[in-house]
């Protein structure tokens, strides 16, 4: 496909994508627990996806040995069961422009468990990444809670952001062995396979989650739930794939990080989230810093060209 800046225009597609859903999951979590949303997006995402691996041409079962299956399995604990919960936790009590700061944790997150994990160097980029991020969500956090919440509310939504993004980075780096290899469609299924299936599990076993099932009858949260589902974890999934395949990761990652700034403008137009002076500087420092992660391997990438 020769489309010119194929992979710039998908990478802030995925973006304003994902943006959207996120407002969605907003308005869902007036009415439903975080553990049901997650549930209920989790369990359609992979209804979708299923059916998109033979149709994009790729096999159900690849030939990778089972150690790979496994490791995939326990991503999808990490970074679905338990890091999609809390981050719609940290949804429902801070705010979609909030999370959008916190979300930005992601980044440093994930250079930080590969340094930790796989040996890669972090660089001075890397650390003033993350010192742009957690200065932002300090920033956002001292302008206050939204109208309504509480200051507790305040603190646990923080930490539970915090923690969502610490498991979905460490559940990304649990997969990147097994991403280099595989397909990545495939791969993005079996991990969703595996959050389905704790999710199903607690469900199950956990008394006050038994009647999680409930979610799936319809109803009118459905006409903001079930586009929030799909949008979110379905076509900017899709989109987004595009833009890494038709562009440079790190262009990529950029690109993506302009989700911040359209959770921010979205949640002030549809859910009158308001724009104040100190929720800019905390969402202008929180994209500078995965800005400055994001550059930190475009630069690594740029030196090996050249030498």
């Amino acid at each position: 496909m020769n489309l010119p800046f194929l992979g710039e225009i998908c990478s802030v597609g995925a973006a304003l994508l994902w943006a959207a859903a996120v407002v969605l999951f907003r308005k869902s979590g007036e009415r439903v627990a975080p553990f049901d949303l997650n549930l209920f997006k989790t369990v359609i995402s992979l209804a979708l996806f299923l059916p998109t691996i033979p149709l994009m041409g790729e096999s159900l079962v690849p030939d990778n040995p089972l150690d790979d299956w496994l490791w995939l399995l326990a991503a999808g604990l990490v970074g679905v069961s338990l890091a999609d919960t809390l981050f719609f936790i940290a949804l429902d009590r801070l705010g979609a422009g909030l999370t959008a700061v916190v979300d930005c944790l992601y980044s440093p997150s994930v250079i930080l468990f590969s340094f930790l994990f796989l040996g890669e160097r972090i660089g001075l980029f890397g650390y003033l990444g993350a010192g742009c991020v957690i200065s932002a969500i300090l920033v956002g956090a001292a302008g206050g809670a939204l109208p309504g919440t509480s200051r507790r509310d305040l603190v646990l939504g923080i930490v539970t952001g915090v923690l969502s993004m610490i498991c979905m980075a460490l559940a990304v780096v649990m997969t990147k062995e097994v991403l280099d290899r595989s397909p990545v469609l495939w791969t993005s299924t079996v991990r969703l396979l595996g959050g389905a299936a704790g999710l199903l599990l607690l469900a199950l076993i956990v008394p006050r989650w038994r009647g999680s099932f409930g979610v799936f009858r319809p109803r009118r949260v459905w006409r903001v739930m079930l586009p929030g589902s799909v949008l979110g974890n379905y076509v900017a999934m899709i989109v987004w794939i595009a833009g890494v395949k038709y562009t440079l990761a790190s262009t990529a990652a950029i690109l993506n990080q302009l989700s911040t700034i359209f959770i921010f403008l979205l949640a002030a137009v549809f859910l009158a989230e308001r724009i104040s002076l100190r929720r800019g500087i905390a969402v202008t420092l929180a994209v500078a810093g995965a800005v400055l992660v994001a550059a930190q391997d475009m630069l690594r990438q740029w030196l090996q060209e050249m030498l």
